[in-house]
């Protein structure tokens, strides 16, 4: 095994020698054309049925990461659902909290001692220090809720650039597979007119019929030549005839026995009328 790739690795060192002492620095070049070349010739030699199945099947595999985007876009919008209940939650609360810290201040602005609330008793030391940690409370949650607010801005931004890039990408996936279908029927088109082109008929059978009635078209002209010539002397004058003059018309009618009846003179009826008057005497 060794030695097997030793011997394939010298051969292709003195290969690319060669190559180096025939096209110099112009090497490359050549190298890269030809495998260009090889690339072109041999993808053109694929057939489009093959490569629009390929095409169906890349488009096919977006449909996962379609799925996948989907599946993070709901998370997202159930985080975001979530946040604005938080942020919903503590503005209620803030503004819990704003009443009773006004109140509570309101108290200790009125120079009393004590105070009772839900039947309880506190000193003014005791009231101040609750207004304290309920104001320090306060403005911590101030500080959360516009915090949060910020962050629901900004990941209904990113929602919504993500919704518009999913939109594209599953337009763009029906888009493409509209253009394979649409490549697909023309392909078939060109298959069939190439299926059209590819009829041969064989016309030597029909030009030997044609010869043939050809041929026996004049030979039978040929024997009528020759029985009219001989049934014409040749060595006499042909002279034309009064039926030759005759009209066609009359021709016609005198074949088909439609002449009118000859008038019958005014002369000849009298001589009619006479002799059958003598004869009835």
């Amino acid at each position: 095994m060794k030695k097997n790739l030793k011997k394939v690795a010298i051969g292709g060192g003195i290969a690319t020698l060669l190559l180096l002492l025939l096209f110099g620095r112009s090497t490359w070049s050549y190298l890269s054309t030809t495998v260009s070349r090889v690339h072109d010739s041999v993808k053109s030699s694929v057939p489009v049925d093959f490569e629009l199945d390929r095409a169906r099947r890349e488009t096919a595999q977006i449909t996962p990461e379609v799925r996948k985007n989907m599946h993070v876009i709901a998370s997202e919008e159930v985080r975001i659902e979530q946040l604005e209940k938080q942020i919903e939650d503590l503005e209620k609360k803030r503004n819990q909290d704003q009443t009773d810290i006004l109140r509570l201040k309101s108290d200790l602005e009125s120079g009393t001692n004590k105070f009772t609330y839900a039947g309880v008793t506190f000193t003014a030391t005791e009231v101040r220090q609750d207004l304290k940690n309920r104001f320090d409370e306060f403005t911590t949650d101030d500080e959360t809720l516009k915090t949060q607010v910020k962050l629901l801005h900004t990941r209904q931004e990113s929602l919504r650039v993500a919704q518009q890039r999913l939109s594209k990408m599953q337009a763009s996936q029906r888009k493409l597979r509209a253009e394979i279908d649409n490549l697909e029927a023309r392909n078939k088109m060109v298959q069939v007119a190439q299926a059209s082109s590819e009829f041969e008929f064989d016309n030597s059978q029909l030009s030997e019929a044609r010869e043939l009635v050809n041929s026996i078209n004049s030979r039978i002209r040929t024997d009528e030549k020759l029985l009219n010539a001989e049934s014409r002397p040749l060595d006499r004058i042909p002279l034309e005839r009064a039926d030759d003059e005759t009209d066609i018309l009359d021709r016609i009618s005198s074949y088909f026995n439609m002449g009118e009846p000859e008038a019958v003179s005014e002369v000849e009826a009298g001589a009619e009328v006479e002799q059958l008057v003598e004869v009835e005497r």
